[in-house]
């Protein structure tokens, strides 16, 4: 489960040229301070095996002037800091309820400091596993703190499987709590648990309905790393979704990082698939339904530094993503609903 969650922290891709046309921001960044910089090795030490093939950059701390660096690299104005703090929820390693719930506040005040510090560059989403018992709680206080922005949950890293109606219900009431507070969120929610257009039925049909007009972004399009046939089931249902207008869909986008760039072969599940498509037909038939959907709906993001530097990500991306030249500038121009101007907290 571990592995499949850290998949968006993965391997790092060869470098490119800094592209031409660069997006107005990037929806999906990454720093970590030295509490959860331990916590990965405490983890590394519980199942080393969990980390195969895992980059080593994902132990080395980053602030966020490093971002504001790689974003100045990319000539990228604004950057979207989500927090890792729900990886203290990992059970292997052993910690006391209340240490881990002060572990998730310290990281999340990394990443919220960070924000405040960058003179409106950086924007902070507190990272907080719904599961946990202090879940509410950390919702509650940041939304009353300045410079937090929003909430990303990592669904995967959390062990959320939609077959537990129990963990369905309980997500549901976190849903409904972030919009009451209106703090946006960042979703992950592919897993170690069967994936499938089903599943993603009844997370908008039980979940997502729960937010209303709340800005809810779905990260790595859908997916979890790379395309395979779940990732395209999952689109087709956001797209039938926003089709019919079903509610919690006024506000919701996709960002698509790391699909393009993610060979689906190094996807946990790839020994056993029956997949025989080639890598390009594959990212030709997401592309198809992202134009079905309309490009409006999905926001460019890198996922720094999971694959690479920003400017060098988002090079390759422009050569890896089957789209016209107006697409990507199209797709350049877009921000998620939480950016854009109008979108407040009272």
């Amino acid at each position: 489960m571990i592995r499949s969650a850290l998949l968006a922290l993965a391997l790092l891709a060869p470098a490119a040229s800094p592209a031409q046309e660069a997006p107005r921001a990037d929806h999906h960044m990454h720093i970590q301070s030295r509490l959860i910089t331990d916590q990965l090795r405490a983890m590394q030490a519980a199942d080393p095996a969990i980390f195969d093939g895992i980059s080593v950059d994902l132990f080395t701390e980053r602030s966020g002037a490093d971002a504001v660096r790689e974003l100045d690299r990319a000539g990228i104005d604004k950057g979207v800091l989500l927090s890792v703090g729900y990886m203290f929820g990992f059970s292997a390693v052993p910690m006391e309820p209340a240490v881990r719930a002060e572990r998730m506040r310290a990281e999340n005040r990394y990443n919220v400091d960070a924000a405040l510090a960058s003179k409106g560059r950086l924007v902070a989403f507190v990272g907080i596993n719904p599961f946990a018992p202090n879940a509410l709680g950390e919702l509650d206080y940041w939304a009353n703190q300045p410079g937090a922005s929003g909430i990303k949950l990592h669904l995967g890293n959390s062990g959320f499987d939609t077959a537990n109606a129990e963990q369905v219900d309980t997500l549901g009431r976190f849903f409904a709590a972030a919009r009451k507070a209106r703090l946006p969120l960042v979703v992950h929610l592919r897993g170690a648990a069967p994936f499938s257009g089903a599943s993603v039925n009844i997370f908008i049909d039980k979940i997502l309905a729960q937010a209303g007009d709340l800005p809810v972004q779905i990260a790595h399009g859908g997916g979890y790393a790379g395309i395979d046939q779940p990732t395209l089931e999952a689109l087709d249902a956001y797209g039938a979704a926003i089709a019919r207008g079903a509610p919690g869909t006024a506000n919701l986008v996709l960002d698509i990082s790391a699909v393009m760039q993610f060979d689906p072969a190094k996807l946990p599940d790839a020994k056993t698939s029956t997949e025989t498509r080639s890598y390009e037909e594959m990212r030709g038939l997401y592309v198809a339904g992202m134009r079905r959907i309309g490009l409006d709906r999905f926001v460019l993001a890198s996922d720094w530094p999971a694959l690479a530097p920003v400017a060098e990500y988002f090079a390759r991306e422009r050569e890896m993503l089957p789209v016209t030249d107006a697409e990507w500038k199209q797709l350049c121009g877009n921000l998620a609903p939480y950016l854009r101007p109008g979108w407040q907290q009272p």
